[in-house]
């Protein structure tokens, strides 16, 4: 393979002639092959946009020479695009902070800004990867501006795919209002309610649970880009950081603005953990009613049988004619991997020491798959499971008329110990409860 030999503070490195990647890139890819898994496409996103804004912005402030800083964006319009994929192709297991992914993308547009201006790669004149295409930025500012810009970015599909989940719910609500069934505490007979008041509690359990996400998701709005190595904004214009919130806001249609401390978002990755909480709460309550409608399809003769889900799929490879809920167990496994992965998020946002939490390489790739399998999750839930559900009208019918589910509402006339002396009959004579009254 023919290379090109560059060099860096701790000696020469050969590179792949071809590469668009430097030194840094080179290094990285030989010190950390650890997985299969790369950033995922709205971190390259991210990084793509803040490099071009940053180069637009230290243009317009004249910390940058305007043919050098159009060649960057030019560059950056190519990379978003897709040019330079194979060369964007780290480990997310690497080191602290995200620095090779930034000095990554770094080197790639330094290096095509350079063919365009003329020169070849691996010179990095006139354009500089640190330099130039770095200017007023740092790993330890833009990693975390840059997962908050695709975090922001994929959760708003997010939010969309659940608030179709509700309104699901809320039609099936609707539909079985009148199917009065047996309502259960303990997986004991209860007291009587609708199908419709379940899948109307379901409905706005999730309403809730999207609420708290849209919250948490507005604590993204803060960026610490211009912060620089700790928060200092050392080696950024004055006004780098205002105008790089305003850029992006245009930019990405949203409402971007300054973090009020740029210190704190260094070393501080709450936002980021509460956004992963709300997250975890919204597939604890998926996990839950999954639960609920497993059990209501259960049989279909030896369970509940109170629901029939939609047939995706042979249940058996040995069993002819079993059909299981694999939707929802699907959703199951997806509900405990965004579960786990909170964990691992808030293990994260707990370390770091003083000026800079370095596991921001974790959590990006952590917070951006959980968002990506809870929201494909919910439209699975949607698409395939509830809007085909159907009611067992007639068996949810029989079973509440064998069960002692009336026994609550007759004691305010009989007396809690006069109605279970009643329900005491019922059950051992196998009777419906109506036979004692």
């Amino acid at each position: 393979m023919k290379t090109r030999k560059e060099k860096d503070a701790l000696g020469s490195v050969d590179v792949p002639h071809e590469s668009y990647g430097g030194s840094f890139t080179q290094r990285a890819l030989e010190n950390f092959q650890i997985s299969s898994l790369r950033a995922y496409p709205s971190f390259k996103w991210a990084l793509g946009t803040i490099k071009k804004a940053a180069a637009k912005v230290n243009a317009e402030l004249k910390e940058l020479d305007i043919k050098n800083a159009e060649a960057i964006q030019k560059a950056a319009d190519e990379f978003l695009s897709g040019d330079f994929d194979a060369d964007f192709d780290l480990d997310i297991y690497q080191a602290g902070a995200g620095t090779p992914f930034n000095m990554n993308v770094n080197e790639i547009l330094a290096n095509r800004a350079n063919e365009l201006l003329g020169s070849e790669k691996g010179t990095y004149k006139p354009v500089h990867p640190n330099d130039h295409v770095n200017k007023g930025q740092s790993s330890n500012d833009v990693i975390p501006t840059a997962i908050r810009l695709a975090a922001n970015r994929d959760l708003k599909p997010l939010l969309r795919a659940g608030s179709d989940l509700m309104n699901a719910f809320e039609r099936k609500a609707k539909e079985f209002k009148k199917m009065q069934k047996v309502g259960r505490t303990h997986l004991q007979d209860a007291i009587p309610i609708t199908l419709g008041d379940e899948f109307g509690a379901y409905a706005s359990s999730i309403r809730h649970a999207l609420a708290r996400l849209d919250a948490a998701r507005h604590e993204l709005l803060e960026l610490g880009i211009g912060g620089t190595a700790v928060g200092s904004g050392l080696n950024a214009h004055p006004k780098f950081a205002e105008k790089m919130s305003q850029l992006l806001s245009d930019w990405v249609d949203d409402h971007f603005i300054p973090a009020p401390n740029l210190f704190e978002t260094t070393h501080s990755m709450a936002p980021f953990a509460a956004v992963s909480s709300a997250l975890s709460l919204l597939a604890t309550e998926l996990f839950r009613i999954s639960n609920d409608l497993r059990l209501m399809a259960s049989g279909p003769r030896a369970g509940f049988n109170e629901i029939l889900l939609p047939e995706v799929e042979p249940g058996s490879s040995i069993m002819p004619g079993k059909v299981n809920p694999s939707v929802l167990e699907c959703l199951n496994m997806i509900c405990i991997q965004v579960m786990g992965l909170d964990h691992a998020i808030r293990l994260s946002a707990q370390q770091g020491q003083f000026e800079l939490n370095w596991h921001t390489p974790l959590i990006a790739f952590d917070l951006l798959h959980q968002i990506e399998i809870l929201s494909n999750g919910m439209k699975m839930f949607t698409q395939h499971c509830i809007d085909g559900i159907v009611a067992n009208e007639a068996e949810m019918k029989t079973a509440l008329e064998n069960s002692t589910a009336l026994a609550t509402a007759l004691v305010p006339k009989l007396g809690y110990a006069k109605v279970a002396e009643i329900v005491h009959k019922a059950h051992a004579t196998k009777r419906p409860l109506t036979d004692f009254l």
